[in-house]
C-alpha cells in the first residue's frame, strides 16, 4: 500500500481461494497527541530561549558593574594579602618587632614622661612582659605577630598619652565628643570654574588677628596646585570680589608646589603635601619662606588615599587642626595601611606625638579632627555622608558605632576639616564649598 510517498508491506493470507489482508489504517492516522506534545516542548524552548536572552542581556548590564566593585574590594584588600602568605611568621619579623619594643622602650626612658607615675611605670612593666613573650616566640617557633603587633600599637598609644600634653588637652577634650552636625550653612560653588572638583576651602584668623577666607583649587588632573585665593571679609567671600590669589610658586611640578586636596591654612600658614614625596610643605603667607617636614613611612602618591566608595585620588595625605594645635592624617604599611595622626608642633615643625589607629584609610571617605579625636566619615549616597568612626588621642579609646549624618551635594569629599574658632566644619564636595554647625 502506498500513501503520501511511503511504501508499507503487508502479510496477506490465502482465505477461501482469495489473498486476504488485515490492514489497520492507525498506522498512516496523523500523530495528534504527539504533535501537541512537540508544540508543547518547542513553546517552553521558546519561553526559555527568552528567558536566557533576557538574563543574558541584563547580565552585559551588570557584569561591569559587578566587576567594578570586585576591583575596588580586591584593591581594598590587597594590602591584607599578606594573611594568606605562609612565609609571613618567620624569624626575621619577630626580630623587627623586638626593635619596635626596643624603640618604645627608648622613647620611655628618653621623652619627659611622668616616669614615677603609676600609667608609665605599668607600661614598662608590660613592655618587659611583651619582650618575653617575642623571646618565647624565637624559643618555641609558635607565631602570634599579629595580636603581638596590636598589643604594641595599643602600648604605643599609651605612652604617646603619657607624654607631656598640656593638662587642658586632658580636662577640655575628653569628655567633649561631637554629638551632631547642622544642615549646611554655607552652599556655593567655587569661583573658578566647575571642572575644579578637587581642593579646599575655609576660615583663618592669621597670627596678627587679621581673618580671612581662602580657596585652594586643584589643577592638573585634580592633582597639583601653586594658588592660594583669599578674602578678607566673609562678604567678599560670598560675593565672590576683592579676593588677593598668592602664588606660592611658579610651577606644578615645582619641589614646593601642592600635591593633593588635603591643604590647610592655619594661623596665617599654608599647610600642605609637598609635590610628589611623602613631606608636609609650610608656606608663610608673609615671609614667603616655606619649611619642610618629612613624615616617616607615610603612604603617598594614591597608595593609601581615602577610597570607600569610590577611590579619591592624591588623598594620601590630609591636615586638620583645632584648639589642640595642627594635626596630620595618613597612613603607613607599618601599621597596616590604618590610619595613623600626628601632632605637629608648628612652631619647631616637627612632629612631637602619633598615635595608631585600627582604622583603614581606605575604607573611609575622609577625615577631620576635633578636640584632640580623630572623626572619620564614609559613603552613604550622593547626598549624605556618616560620620561613624572616633578615635581619642587622650584616651587612646575608639568608637567605631557613631551614626551622624552630613549632607552633601555631590559624591566625593574632598576635604573636609574643623574651625575650632566658629566651631564649624569645612567641605570641599566635587567643587561646591560647604560649612556646617559641629554641636556637642
Amino acid at each position: 500500500m502506498r500513501e503520501s510517498g511511503h511504501a508499507h508491506s503487508v502479510q496477506g493470507q490465502e482465505k477461501n481461494g482469495a489473498c486476504v489482508c488485515e490492514v489497520d489504517s492507525m498506522v498512516w492516522a496523523f500523530p495528534a497527541a504527539k504533535y501537541d506534545a512537540m508544540t508543547q516542548l518547542v513553546q517552553s524552548c521558546q519561553d526559555s530561549l527568552k528567558n536566557l536572552q533576557a538574563q543574558t542581556v541584563m547580565g552585559e548590564e551588570t557584569v561591569p558593574e559587578m566587576e567594578g566593585t570586585l576591583k575596588n574590594v580586591t584593591l581594598r584588600l590587597e594590602r591584607f594579602q599578606y594573611l594568606n602568605n605562609q612565609g609571613l611568621y618567620n624569624t626575621l619579623h619577630l626580630k623587627l618587632l623586638s626593635e619596635e619594643i626596643q624603640q618604645l622602650q627608648d622613647t620611655m626612658n628618653n621623652e619627659a614622661l611622668d616616669k614615677d607615675g603609676k600609667e608609665a611605670q605599668k607600661i614598662h612593666t608590660e613592655l618587659q612582659k611583651f619582650q618575653e613573650d617575642v623571646d618565647k616566640m624565637y624559643n618555641k617557633n609558635i607565631f602570634n605577630l599579629e595580636t603581638m603587633r596590636e598589643k604594641l600599637r595599643s602600648l604605643n598609644n599609651r605612652v604617646q598619652t603619657c607624654k607631656t600634653i598640656p593638662q587642658d588637652f586632658r580636662s577640655s577634650c575628653s569628655r567633649r565628643m561631637m554629638t551632631n552636625i547642622s544642615a549646611p550653612v554655607v552652599t556655593k560653588l567655587n569661583p573658578f570654574s566647575t571642572s575644579y572638583i578637587a581642593g579646599a576651602w575655609g576660615h583663618d584668623t592669621d597670627a596678627d588677628g587679621e581673618e580671612s577666607y581662602w580657596i585652594q583649587p586643584l589643577a592638573n588632573g585634580h592633582r597639583l596646585g601653586i594658588t592660594v585665593r583669599f578674602y578678607k571679609t566673609y562678604e567678599d567671600f560670598m560675593a565672590a570680589r576683592n579676593h588677593r590669589d598668592e602664588s606660592l610658586t611658579g610651577s606644578y611640578t615645582h619641589a614646593n608646589a601642592i600635591q593633593g586636596p588635603g591643604t590647610f591654612v592655619h594661623k596665617g600658614v599654608v599647610y600642605y603635601q609637598c609635590y610628589n614625596v611623602p613631606e608636609l610643605c609650610a608656606y608663610d603667607v608673609k615671609t614667603k619662606q616655606v619649611r619642610r617636614l618629612t613624615l616617616p613611612g607615610a603612604g603617598f602618591n594614591n597608595k593609601f588615599p581615602y577610597c570607600y566608595y569610590s577611590c579619591l585620588d592624591w588623598t594620601d595625605i590630609n591636615l586638620s587642626a583645632d584648639d589642640k594645635g595642627l594635626w596630620v592624617m595618613y597612613a603607613t604599611e607599618g601599621n597596616h595601611g590604618n590610619m595613623v595622626v600626628s601632632l605637629v608642633d608648628t612652631e619647631n615643625f616637627n612632629v612631637t606625638h602619633t598615635w595608631k589607629t585600627r582604622l583603614f584609610k581606605r575604607s573611609v571617605t575622609n577625615a577631620f579632627m576635633v578636640c584632640g579625636v580623630l572623626y572619620a566619615t564614609r559613603y552613604v549616597n550622593t547626598y549624605k555622608e556618616e560620620v561613624f568612626y572616633a578615635f581619642d588621642t587622650t584616651t587612646g579609646m575608639e568608637d567605631n558605632t557613631l551614626s551622624i549624618p552630613m549632607e552633601k551635594v555631590a559624591a566625593s569629599v574632598a576635604n573636609l576639616h574643623y574651625n575650632p574658632t566658629d566651631m564649624r566644619l569645612y567641605m570641599y564636595n566635587g567643587g561646591y564649598m560647604l560649612a556646617y554647625q559641629v554641636y556637642f
